[in-house]
């Protein structure tokens, strides 16, 4: 998901949650929003580079690194960790249910990516529908998504070999869309 939808989101549930839990509403954002920062850290890291602009450019690529440095924080091990902490401190069991929510936002929007992603396949033939090949790898690439909020529709996914998505990803990277 999008880091400007990641904020999005975090934001309203922390505003719908002020009343309930008053200044603690500001942690549960900085929670759910500040646990990609394990994303920020890793890439910092990998690539000896601090500029955010060129980490969003590179989690943008066809095929980001998917592997648990770049998740630390996602981890049950971490979040247990946070809880355990917050019982402790009372003050950071919401920063705890702020990285839980962003944690389970991220495993529904998988959710619905990959069924979006197989029924385009299928409509597609599991061909590229840039190149027309079936042979190599064929994936499905979003080349088309709401300014706000993910979208979950088929038709704003198309089928490509792993050559074609990544030209598109590099037609892409002009300005940036995460924010």
């Amino acid at each position: 998901m999008r880091v400007r939808d990641h904020i999005l989101i975090s934001t309203a549930g922390a505003v719908l949650a002020a009343p309930f839990i008053g200044p603690g509403a500001l942690s549960l954002w900085a929670g759910s929003v500040l646990i990609d920062a394990d994303h920020y850290a890793w890439f910092c890291l990998q690539q000896r580079c601090l500029s955010p602009l060129a980490a969003v450019h590179f989690f943008n690529q066809a095929e980001p690194p998917h592997n648990s440095a770049t998740r630390a924080l996602h981890s049950p091990a971490a979040l247990l960790s946070v809880v355990l902490l917050g019982l402790r401190h009372r003050r950071l069991l919401p920063v705890a249910l702020g990285m839980g929510l962003h944690v389970a936002l991220d495993v529904h929007h998988m959710a619905r990516m990959d069924q979006a992603r197989s029924a385009a396949l299928a409509r597609d033939g599991c061909s590229c529908q840039a190149c027309g090949t079936t042979a190599a790898p064929v994936g499905a690439h979003l080349w088309r998504q709401p300014r706000l909020l993910p979208s979950y529709r088929a038709q704003n996914l198309i089928s490509l070999c792993d050559p074609c998505h990544e030209a598109a990803h590099a037609r892409l990277r002009g300005p940036v869309s995460w924010i």
